[in-house]
């Protein structure tokens, strides 16, 4: 009798743990938390249709129970976290104006706010009709005309007044020595293509280079997180296009260590002009640093030599 009772018990107390285990995994945020939203970057609709704003807040769901989405535009650095400070965002009004949204958003950051989204697109040519002479933006209708591409970025800012280009992945007269060949190893399709800025060594060590050794026991003091973190201590953002959305211009205005040595949890924070994903329609978008890393390539809509770590970082010309 007393082996039935414990066992009983047992039982109750499985059943109830179990019970708990399953409640744990129906919870949701917080109701009860105000989750806020920052000041949008508001503008003309260029496509009623199309462009992240159409979506018009439809998948927001304050008590999410997959995401938690911090108010970004409010948050301050720390001993973990660095980030940009009020960084304004805005949704692109078409499908195919990412590069010009990133630019306008940078732009505002460094407070110049007289452009529009389709100004900007003009002067970029962004998806245009190569093979029609004055084609407007959103004409183009062949690979690789659509979207934008690094140098459009770069030559638009190369020619704005006020403005410098710091940093750029983009080389416009390059060598056959600058191009990745059949010998090196690596994958076909990045054939032809500049080699990446950036050695996959440089997350993991303080040195960019596929030949170090010196490898580093906490993320933070490696070679890519301390240029990472470099530019966002000086105020300057970083325009990155890769594989999301399978080509997709975003801005990085954050980097979260998680208060650990392991670069496996460090999260990279985006102003994502095409942010409809997440519950929370900000203009705000994460995403795991060492993930983006090998993400950070656009195959698809990016011409060659260009497809390969595609960023530029601007700053006021001083």
């Amino acid at each position: 009798m007393k082996r039935m009772t414990t066992l009983f018990l047992f039982m109750v107390i499985f059943f109830v743990s179990g019970c708990q285990a399953i409640d744990d995994l129906n919870q949701t945020t917080d109701p009860s938390i105000e989750k806020l939203k920052p000041e949008f970057i508001e503008g003309e609709d260029y496509d009623e249709y199309g462009g992240a704003d159409a979506y018009d807040f439809s998948g927001d769901n304050a008590s999410s129970r997959y995401y938690v989405n911090p108010d970004f535009y409010r948050l301050a650095s720390d001993n973990e976290l660095t980030i940009i400070e009020s960084f304004q965002t805005m949704q692109q009004t078409t499908e195919w104006s990412c590069g010009p949204a990133a630019a306008l958003m940078t732009l505002w950051h460094f407070g110049k706010t007289d452009l529009t989204e389709m100004d900007i697109a003009k002067v970029m040519t962004s998806s245009v009709d190569e093979n029609v002479d004055g084609a407007e933006p959103g004409s183009a209708d062949n690979f690789y005309e659509y979207g934008t591409n690094v140098g459009e970025m770069v030559k638009f800012f190369e020619a704005l007044d006020g403005f410098k280009v710091v940093e750029t992945s983009y080389i416009e007269n390059y060598s056959d020595t600058d191009l990745v060949k059949e010998t090196d190893g690596l994958t076909p399709a990045d054939v032809d293509n500049l080699y990446p800025t950036f050695s996959s060594s440089s997350l993991y060590a303080s040195e960019n280079s596929d030949e170090t050794e010196n490898w580093v026991e906490d993320a933070k003091d490696s070679y890519f997180v301390n240029w990472l973190t470099t530019h966002l201590k000086a105020g300057r953002p970083i325009m990155v296009e890769w594989g999301d959305w399978d080509g997709h211009w975003v801005t990085i205005i954050g980097y979260d260590n998680n208060g650990t040595p392991s670069i496996g949890d460090d999260i990279l924070i985006f102003a994502d002009s095409y942010d409809t994903s997440d519950h929370w329609q900000d203009g705000y978008s994460i995403a795991s640093l060492e993930r983006f890393f090998y993400m950070w390539k656009d195959r698809n809509v990016a011409p060659k030599p260009y497809q390969l770590q595609p960023y530029l970082v601007i700053d006021i010309e001083q």
